[in-house]
């Protein structure tokens, strides 16, 4: 399976986790602590771990041939977008008198981001490939 379609499935996860608390957070559930924290910080940490991959999705459909370091620096760049649009987004709201800033969500983005940088590795991407050339280097004798 190539690179694009492995990033562009784990965004699409992440954005299925994402529309599925926002259709939970729309529901009349009565109170309960432990699930209305979490519907409140799963948006960001879901949030962070799609923008990276969906980005990092369509930088692979054009760069074909990039090896390992390019990969990775893609990463990097894609990941750093994410966490700079989702922390800019929570200053914003710290200057808004009609949103609320919630410092739990600064958490969760930064969560989000190290699972997805977990999730790299686990999908077969982010580290060099192994080399299917065999190897004509001829094996030392045994000593017996």
């Amino acid at each position: 399976m190539a690179s694009s379609m492995r990033y562009g499935l784990v965004g699409m996860v992440a954005l299925a986790l994402l529309t599925t608390v926002h259709w939970l957070r729309d529901q009349a559930l009565p109170p309960e602590a432990t699930r209305d924290y979490l519907l409140g910080v799963v948006p960001n940490f879901a949030a962070a771990i799609a923008i990276t991959y969906v980005l990092l999705s369509i930088w692979s459909e054009r760069e074909h041939k990039a090896g390992f370091a390019g990969s990775r620096r893609a990463f990097l760049i894609c990941a750093g977008i994410s966490g700079v649009g989702l922390l800019g987004w929570e200053m914003t709201q710290m200057a808004s008198d009609r949103l609320v800033f919630d410092p739990h969500d600064i958490g969760a983005t930064l969560l989000g981001l190290a699972t997805a940088r977990v999730i790299l590795p686990a999908i077969g991407a982010g580290r060099p490939a192994k080399s299917h050339i065999p190897d004509d280097t001829p094996t030392p004798p045994q000593l017996g």
